[in-house]
């Protein structure tokens, strides 16, 4: 045989000869031979590979690895010294650079964020119905060499692997988590223009309404100020934080409120037009721009479901628009991230479409935002805030939001709406048509579930409000309808 046409490469002859025997060991087909003893403990090559690879990683963070000794139970840290030290290697030092303290650890990257994500504590939590002030609470910290320094001339230059750029804490304490960003998105963005290079930045029926706030600009005048070069607005990073409970409350009193609001929820944010925050950090503002018309009705295409605000760096404003360079914002679907991906990608990759969506970010209110389908995979039956109570991605029966190609796009309201939706609305109204009932609950979720979750604000909450029918013993999904009325028009002929 001609070893060296070989369409493995092997190098020789010999080389192979010893794998096939190295094989055999592993197998169990040659137990007991004598040349097995020499093999009997050398692990496969995929496997030691990855295990070399563990380890130059760990000595190339060694310098970084978080063993402190008042966050880590003691047999962890003294894991973790003898990994830095050299003493241990593998798996056992594949340790997740969050601390050990932080209980919401694991949770934050089931969810989608990253390690360096999470935190282990919050700060002072804000008084619920204050005024969301943020001079009080501790925020963590973004690295400014890295977090606010960079720029897109040379975040565009970056990768998946360091995020493009996007830098997202979170901490948390017993009653909420605390998020620090620099609002910059973990994809690559083209300059953008709304309109089109050399336009500006209002539609027509914006500027007969007296609501464009940017009729001094152009896009791609290079005169804009920090966020604008020749081919149209880039982002700039910016600090914004964001203070939202852990767990919302849905029998408040004073619900459904304003999809903007942070005080009456317990809440705090910086960034005045957002309804919430995605789990990247990327601020989620409301169905429409500076003026009153959605982002649908202007006509506007978004990357990723977002865009970068006018740049106003240069310009002297009177409160109603702030002022700044570009940033970067959803207002739509985020379809690009992995919450929306997972059902997408199509089921040669591994997409899972008939399972509940997973978790998008969480609105001011501390309800989870999801991405599009319910459970089995079926059409969410949604309030006219844009919420329901039902299972979500863990099982847990909860009220949450979620994401929708139509008007609101997240939320229209903080909900539940109780029918009382359109008593939130600023002008346009934005609500959803709802399901029908003051309250919405996912068909097929089981009462006892939400029964047991209500319990935990205000047991007898729901006996006060109309309910869609929803606990049904059979709940057909909507493939099985398909095929049921198929069936009857074939008897039909």
């Amino acid at each position: 045989r001609d070893w060296s046409s070989d369409r493995v490469l092997f190098r020789s002859k010999q080389w192979y000869q010893r794998r096939v025997r190295v094989n055999r060991c592993h197998r169990g087909q040659r137990d007991g031979r004598p040349r097995c003893g020499e093999y009997a403990n050398l692990p496969k090559r995929h496997e030691r590979e990855r295990l070399e690879r563990i380890n130059r990683i760990m000595k190339r963070e060694s310098g970084s690895m978080p063993c402190d000794q008042d966050k880590m139970p003691a047999d962890k840290y003294e894991i973790c010294v003898k990994c830095k030290n050299g003493e241990l290697e593998g798996d056992v030092c594949a340790m997740p650079k969050c601390k050990q303290g932080d209980t919401e650890c694991e949770e934050c990257m089931k969810k989608g964020g990253r390690p360096d994500q999470c935190g282990a504590e919050g700060g002072t939590p804000p008084e619920e119905g204050g005024n969301g002030d943020v001079s009080n609470i501790v925020f963590p910290t973004l690295d400014n060499s890295t977090c606010l320094s960079i720029s897109w001339g040379t975040g565009r230059e970056f990768t998946a692997d360091n995020n493009f750029g996007n830098c997202m804490k979170m901490t948390t304490n017993a009653t909420h988590r605390f998020i620090s960003t620099n609002n910059v998105p973990n994809f690559y963005m083209n300059p953008y223009c709304p309109i089109g290079l050399g336009k500006g930045y209002c539609i027509q029926a914006e500027i007969d309404a007296g609501k464009c706030f940017f009729s001094g600009l152009t896009c791609g005048d290079t005169n804009n100020g920090p966020g604008t070069n020749d081919y149209g607005d880039v982002w700039v990073p910016q600090e914004d934080n964001y203070a939202i409970k852990l767990e919302g409350d849905p029998t408040l009193p004073n619900r459904p409120g304003d999809m903007y609001d942070a005080s009456k929820v317990g809440a705090a944010k910086t960034n005045g037009p957002t309804v919430g925050v995605a789990v990247n950090g990327i601020g989620i503002q409301g169905p429409n721009d500076a003026g009153d018309v959605s982002i649908d009705g202007a006509g506007f295409q978004l990357n990723c479901g977002g865009h970068v605000t006018p740049p106003m760096g240069n310009e002297d404003t009177t409160g109603e628009v702030p002022s700044g360079p570009p940033k970067y914002h959803f207002h739509k679907a985020a379809e690009c991230m992995e919450a929306f991906t997972n059902a997408s990608k199509g089921l040669a990759d591994g997409a899972k479409p008939n399972v509940h969506a997973g978790l998008v970010g969480w609105a001011t209110d501390g309800f989870g935002i999801y991405a599009y389908q319910d459970i089995n995979g079926d059409k969410p039956v949604v309030d006219e805030c844009g919420g329901h109570f039902g299972p979500v991605d863990t099982g847990e029966v909860k009220y949450h939001y979620h994401s929708r190609v139509i008007v609101p796009y997240t939320l229209a309201c903080q909900g539940p709406a109780l029918g009382k939706c359109a008593n939130t609305q600023r002008g346009t109204n934005y609500c959803h048509s709802g399901c029908g009932y003051e309250v919405c609950v996912q068909p097929g979720t089981k009462q006892s579930d939400l029964e047991e979750y209500l319990a935990k604000f205000d047991e007898g909450w729901l006996s006060k409000y109309t309910v869609n029918p929803y606990n049904s013993a059979f709940t057909p999904t909507a493939t099985l309808l398909a095929l049921i009325t198929s069936v009857l028009l074939l008897v039909l002929h």
